[in-house]
């Protein structure tokens, strides 16, 4: 079943946001300034980890392309090869039992917002890449993710990628995702404690359609498997190991100069 989440104030504000950057944007994008990538998607994913509902929600896109100093320091941009640095963001919706029924007797778990930085090295048609960071209000733990794409170009429009990819998680991630306290425990979810390490093991794949210097539509697909402690937690054997997504979305490039 998928369910839909009603639109929520950052996905609005990148929009807006959107709506109101071009007026500032530059031709050339040379010299002190900022590049970025701002969009919307619409994005099925499971409704909180381990469960085997789906439900279809705005999530905004944000993405630093290049940011050049007045000083010289610059970040990004130039040709896709070689290593780059760029910030990581993910936020993480709420899980309660009033939104999933099957969950009665555990603790609600706030939204929370992951901020660190991502990391990516691409030579030719393959890219290896990964990101840490660091949770803020529904947990405060530590997530990081690992992955590896084939990459192709037909033409100068068509951009299609996929591989694998391992996401970990320390033990206060698990711990508030997978984990069971003894004053929650009952008959369904028996208390539980869980490791940190490797929680989950997939692949995804997408494609972007450039349509043309500024504008880009995407879409991604994915599937992953819960792994270990994760695996086993009772939340993950009353909904399922089995986890997937895809998104649609649309994004536009600005740059603006300093």
């Amino acid at each position: 079943m998928i369910k839909v989440l009603r639109f929520t104030a950052a996905p609005l504000a990148a929009a807006a946001l959107a709506a109101f950057v071009p007026q500032a944007t530059a031709q050339d994008a040379t010299g002190p300034g900022i590049s970025l990538e701002l969009g919307v998607a619409g994005k099925v994913t499971s409704r909180y980890f381990g469960s085997s509902n789906l439900v279809l929600s705005p999530v905004p896109l944000i993405r630093l392309k290049r940011l050049e100093l007045p000083n010289g320091f610059t970040i990004g941009g130039g040709s896709d090869e070689g290593f780059s640095l760029s910030p990581s963001i993910d936020v993480i919706g709420k899980r309660s039992a009033a939104d999933s029924p099957e969950l009665a007797g555990l603790n609600t778990i706030d939204t929370a917002v992951e901020l660190g930085v991502a990391a990516k090295y691409q030579m030719g048609n393959f890219r290896v890449m990964g990101a840490v960071r660091q949770g803020f209000g529904g947990h405060t733990g530590v997530r990081a993710e690992l992955g590896a794409d084939l990459i192709l170009k037909p033409d100068e429009q068509w951009t299609v990628y996929g591989g694998p990819r391992l996401n970990f998680g320390n033990s206060k991630f698990t711990n508030t995702y997978f984990g069971v306290t003894a004053a929650e425990a009952s008959t369904l979810y028996p208390a539980t404690t869980t490791s940190g390490g490797l929680y989950s093991a997939g692949l995804e794949a997408g494609v972007r359609f450039q349509v043309d210097s500024n504008w880009a539509i995407e879409a991604e697909a994915g599937w992953s498997r819960l792994t270990g402690d994760a695996a086993s937690s009772p939340i993950a054997v009353q909904g399922s190991r089995d986890q997937y997504s895809a998104s649609l979305g649309v994004v536009r490039r600005f740059d603006i100069g300093f």
